[in-house]
């Protein structure tokens, strides 16, 4: 990384802003993507897309507020050494898109932060060596999330919005997974038989015409939905 370089652009950018920014923008990609595809956040570290999403987190950091970040970095006496101050800025990006992240759950009180996903409650040691007990329970979960999806259409057609807070009280859960499964509940399925059947989310997008980031909510809906109802006990 050239050191000398990045200062000049970024206290260019800091004396005219939008003038100087196209260019430290090329020389500072390829830096940050090499330095993203090192953070340590679990199995997204893997993703192709990864450090794109970084990156653009970075950038996004530096323009904000009319390049404020830069300007305060300009600022500093002694001037720190840009390198470290650049790692220190994609940890920060990396941590908040795994937290992002619809298969994390941050932790709190009682446990640590984990990673859940579908895959909590269609597989598990019980089932594994046993091709036809694993396909029985994602059968389960299918149904289970038909079961919802049908009876929240029944009841809304029935008795309109005011079904919303009959089926919460009935299901046990915060009125908003109802809201969710009324407005979107023929997406959860098909969303769910693809995933299910082992497509990646991003082939999900495109089978049914969402964007990957529709896809990944869709699929933490469902997740929160499950827990909410207690199918399958506790994510892992």
């Amino acid at each position: 990384m050239d050191d000398t370089r990045l200062w000049e652009l970024c206290r260019a950018v800091a004396a005219t802003g939008d003038v100087a920014w196209q260019a430290l923008v090329l020389e500072l990609e390829p830096e940050l993507a090499a330095i993203s595809k090192r953070q340590p956040i679990g199995r997204l570290r893997d993703r192709e897309d990864t450090p794109r999403e970084i990156v653009t987190r970075v950038l996004a950091r530096l323009h904000a507020k009319n390049y404020a970040a830069v300007r305060k970095l300009c600022a500093l006496e002694p001037p720190p050494v840009l390198s470290a101050w650049l790692r220190v800025l994609v940890r920060r990006s990396a941590i908040d898109y795994m937290r992002e992240h619809p298969e994390f759950e941050r932790g709190n009180a009682n446990r640590a932060p984990r990673w859940i996903s579908l895959a909590s409650y269609t597989s598990g040691e019980h089932v594994a060596a046993d091709p036809s007990s694993l396909l029985q329970k994602r059968a389960e979960v299918s149904a289970f999330v038909r079961e919802l999806v049908d009876r929240a259409a029944t009841e809304h057609r029935a008795h309109g919005d005011d079904a919303i807070s009959s089926l919460a009280l009935d299901w046990g859960v915060p009125r908003v997974h109802v809201r969710r499964v009324i407005a979107r509940g023929e997406e959860y399925l098909t969303v769910l038989s693809s995933v299910l059947d082992g497509s990646t989310y991003a082939e999900t997008a495109k089978r049914v015409g969402r964007t990957l980031r529709e896809v990944e909510l869709t699929v933490r809906y469902i997740e929160e939905l499950l827990r909410a109802r207690g199918f399958g006990g506790e994510a892992v």
